[in-house]
């Protein structure tokens, strides 16, 4: 494996890790703005598994299939799939929470109005 491999290798570990800390963060309620950060992560790492897949898999060269390929193969599975169902799933899962800290909030600023 050469270095390059092995320094795209690291770092998609990295944006790997960083993204299911992401989605638990935001699955949590952990940080308001992790929504924000896990898109703009997801969208980069869409772009880079894309253009990699794009480079590397052309019909003009001929590639023998190294573990870097498996693992980018495999990650851009996983990319479909969470950001195609769980996705939806966790902005569903959001609004519903949204709302109903919303109605909590109203319910206490209208007790506190009362007294």
């Amino acid at each position: 494996m050469s270095k390059l491999d092995e320094l795209q290798d690291t770092i998609l570990d990295f944006v790997t890790y960083f993204i299911y800390f992401l989605y638990i963060v935001v699955a949590l309620g952990i940080s308001a703005s992790a929504p924000e950060h896990l898109n703009d992560l997801i969208y980069y790492t869409k772009i880079y598994i894309s253009c990699f897949l794009i480079f590397r898999f052309n019909p003009f060269r001929k590639v023998t299939f190294t573990p870097l390929d498996a693992k980018i193969a495999y990650n851009a599975g996983v990319f479909l799939l969470l950001t195609t169902a769980i996705n939806t799933v966790l902005a569903n899962y959001m609004d519903l929470f949204t709302k109903k800290f919303n109605l909590i909030l109203d319910k206490i600023k209208g007790a506190i109005h009362n007294k």
